[in-house]
C-alpha cells in the first residue's frame, strides 16, 4: 500500500510529520474512527466524524488553522490529520511544507 506524508496534530498541541498508509483505514487509524474532512486550497484536515458526539477533547491548534487558513467556521476535536489538497482526480496529496512550517511557528 502506498504511503503519504501527513501532519498529525493532537489536542494537546503536539504535532509531528509522518508517513501513513494512504487509505481510508490508515486515515481512520489516526483519528480513531470514521473520518470527516475540512477541505481547502492548501490542505485537507481530517478528524473523527463522531468526535463531538463522543466527547473528544477540543483541538485548538487545528481549529485555528482551519479557521485562519482554510476559512472554515468549524471547531475541531480529537486528533487531526492534515494532508495536502486534493489533486485534479480528487486524491489526497502530501502535506505541503508551508503547512508544516505554519505549525512550527504557532
Amino acid at each position: 500500500m502506498a504511503t503519504i506524508r501527513a501532519l498529525i496534530v493532537d489536542p494537546d498541541g503536539t504535532h509531528r510529520v509522518t508517513e501513513i498508509e494512504q487509505s481510508l483505514g490508515g486515515f481512520q487509524a489516526v483519528v480513531g474512527g470514521y473520518i470527516e474532512g475540512v477541505f481547502g486550497r492548501v490542505a485537507t484536515v481530517y478528524v473523527n466524524e463522531e468526535g463531538l458526539l463522543t466527547g473528544l477533547p477540543p483541538n485548538p491548534l487545528a481549529t485555528l488553522f482551519a479557521q485562519r487558513i482554510l476559512g472554515a467556521g468549524v471547531v475541531l476535536v480529537g486528533t487531526a490529520l492534515i494532508v495536502g489538497p486534493g489533486d485534479g482526480a480528487g486524491n489526497d496529496t502530501p502535506v505541503r511544507q508551508s503547512v508544516v512550517d505554519y505549525f512550527k511557528e504557532n
